[in-house]
């Protein structure tokens, strides 16, 4: 990619030091590859000074507070741009003394867009950097606003300091070369960097001071950002540890039903899992067990499911009980269980899973509404209750995703409810959303978490965690 943004940026020059018989896209080809052995050649010096830059930053917010170390490493930081100047121009005097030098157009054009050469020196990380190793865990609303204050209160200190890195780099491309320019503006550097640094330890040590201390850890993923929300690169979300529980609850703890509530004819656990089985001699039709000693409405949920045998289950939340119950109820049900007890039975939003339907895993559903199934899998919907619902967009095809479901295994279930949105996912993979706007909507309010088990079946549910957030 360097090489082809380099070429288009030649290319629009029409000041070539063309020779006989050789067009411009020659010369751009040369020029480019000249320009990629001096990126090649300056390489050691930028990674050095990379690495000064990023200890001065981790020094600015070490605690205590330690001005002298933070003197020595922005010494070490000017030492390491000094080296990389010098590395610099002489690579650059190399490049000028042979076939492929740049016109003073070039030259300009080429160093003043922050593009090829300042590009292979300046790396991520450090004070205005762009480099980015994630997200602070654990990170409060009011310690963004403080990082982001800090970030703002130092920017005038990077604006200095971006500039005076500019004007070394100029200097280091200058014709002729002038070291004493070049050491100069090396100066200039470090006395900006040691002024970052400084701001950065004075705004950080406020905060340290206050309700919104940062956590050793957080302050290690900060530093990795260059100590500033300011330039953060894009950067890829950490991929999902459905083990990981850091801010959630268990609503299972694997031995017992301790605060579930549910028809025991139905309903045990078994080798670490809440097991519910319905049996031709021992029919369930619709039963659901209940977990009393939670409510939620914006949570993350995760839990492991296996079904074995041709019915299904699904994992209720945001669900009330003791509501009449609109379905009808089979005879033999009725025969094996007697009068439905509604404090058993479960109204509200459902994440299906019905391994041996080729539709219906993943799907959103609402249980015992009229709203039924609302977002089909592989659907993003939007809707307001019992209003018309409708289609904004599609995952993947329905039959195409099911093959992520493993049939008589455990599966990885996640939902997460935000407001009126709600997202079903399994196996990692987005099944389901679904976008209610009516904030009278059974979907809408908050409520209980429950397991159901329907039809002639056995369903397993183990590793059940939930992140509340109000």
């Amino acid at each position: 990619m360097f090489k082809h943004t380099l070429l288009a940026a030649l290319a629009g020059f029409s000041l070539f030091a063309q020779g006989p018989g050789r067009g411009s896209s020659d010369l751009a080809e040369q020029q480019a590859a000249a320009l990629t052995r001096m990126s090649a050649d300056v390489a050691p010096q930028a990674q050095a000074m990379t690495a000064a830059r990023a200890a001065l930053t981790a020094a600015a917010f070490a605690e205590p507070r330690n001005d002298t170390a933070i003197h020595a490493k922005a010494e070490a930081v000017g030492a390491a741009e000094l080296a990389l100047a010098h590395a610099r121009a002489e690579a650059f005097a190399k490049l000028q003394a042979s076939p492929a030098k740049l016109s003073p157009d070039q030259v300009a054009a080429v160093s003043g867009r922050s593009g090829a050469f300042r590009a292979v020196q300046t790396a991520p990380g450090g004070p205005g950097g762009t480099g980015g190793r994630g997200t602070i865990p654990r990170i409060r609303q009011p310690q963004i606003t403080a990082l982001t204050q800090l970030s703002t209160d130092v920017m005038p200190f990077t604006r200095t300091l971006t500039t005076a890195r500019n004007a070394l780099a100029a200097a280091a491309f200058a014709e002729p070369r002038d070291d004493a320019a070049i050491r100069s503006k090396t100066e200039a550097v470090q006395a900006a960097e040691l002024a970052v640094a400084n701001a950065q330890a004075d705004a950080f040590t406020k905060i340290q001071a206050s309700a919104n201390k940062l956590a050793p850890d957080q302050v290690t993923v900060f530093v990795a950002l260059g100590g500033s929300f300011a330039g953060v690169a894009f950067t890829q979300p950490e991929p999902l540890n459905f083990a990981g529980h850091e801010g959630y609850v268990s609503l299972f703890d694997g031995a017992s039903l301790k605060g579930w509530d549910g028809n025991p004819k139905f309903w045990r656990v078994e080798g670490g899992a809440i097991v519910g089985e319905s049996t031709p001699q021992n029919p369930s039709g619709n039963s659901y067990l209940v977990y009393r000693d939670l409510e939620a409405r914006d949570f993350t949920l995760k839990f492991e499911i296996k079904v074995e045998g041709s019915g299904g289950s699904g994992f209720q939340y945001r669900s009330k009980t003791g509501l009449p119950w609109l379905a009808n109820i089979a005879d033999n049900v009725t025969a094996n269980v007697g009068p439905v007890n509604l404090n058993w039975m479960m109204t509200g939003p459902q994440a299906d899973f019905w391994p041996s339907s080729r539709d219906w895993t993943g799907q959103f559903y609402s249980e015992n509404t009229p709203m039924r199934i609302l977002a089909w899998r592989g659907q993003v919907v939007e809707g307001a209750g019992l209003a018309s619902k409708r289609l904004m967009g599609n995952i993947g095809d329905r039959q195409t995703l099911g093959g992520v479901v493993r049939m008589n295994d455990w599966n990885e279930y996640t939902v997460i409810a935000r407001g009126g949105t709600l997202i079903q996912i399994v196996n990692g993979q987005l099944m389901a959303v679904m976008v209610d706007d009516d904030p009278a909507s059974s979907n809408n309010q908050p409520g209980l978490f429950g397991i159901e088990i329907e039809a002639t079946t056995k369903v397993s549910v183990r590793n059940i965690w939930v992140r509340k957030l109000n």
